[in-house]
């Protein structure tokens, strides 16, 4: 799955992330002080691409469901904001509804947990699907 159209996506239609979408690296090589200087920041990674089985006699065709997920760490929410479902929210308007490039369908919402909340910084992953055919 392409990330970097969903990454251009969420850069253009997203103002509270200022810009600060990236492709997923290695999370954990991140410090505190880096996500704390710059909050929110998103990360987007392909999760799985499942193919379904060909019904047809003499070629292809393959329903491909491909999922993506969308890490955000943003300030923790307190008694005066909801800081992190502000940027869900945006983020959400931005995807749902739209194809992420030419040959897939409108992008869907699978799902969403918390990954961590520590420091000021919480941490949450929601999960997307799109579908494309597979033809040979």
């Amino acid at each position: 799955m392409r990330i970097l159209p969903i990454i251009a996506r969420l850069k253009t239609n997203c103002a509270l992330l200022n810009n600060r979408v990236e492709p997923a690296k290695s999370l954990t090589a991140l410090t505190d002080d880096e996500v704390r200087e710059g909050l929110p920041i998103v990360f987007v990674y392909s999760v799985k691409e499942a193919a379904g089985s060909s019904n047809l006699v003499g070629m292809t065709s393959q329903l491909t469901p491909k999922l993506f997920t969308v890490v955000i760490a943003a300030k923790t929410s307190d008694a005066t904001s909801e800081y992190m479902e502000d940027v869900r929210d945006q983020i959400s308007a931005a995807l749902i509804g739209h194809p992420p490039y030419a040959g897939h369908e409108a992008i869907e919402y699978v799902g969403g947990e918390i990954i961590n909340i520590a420091g000021g910084v919480t941490w949450w992953k929601d999960t997307y699907k799109t579908e494309t055919y597979i033809r040979g």
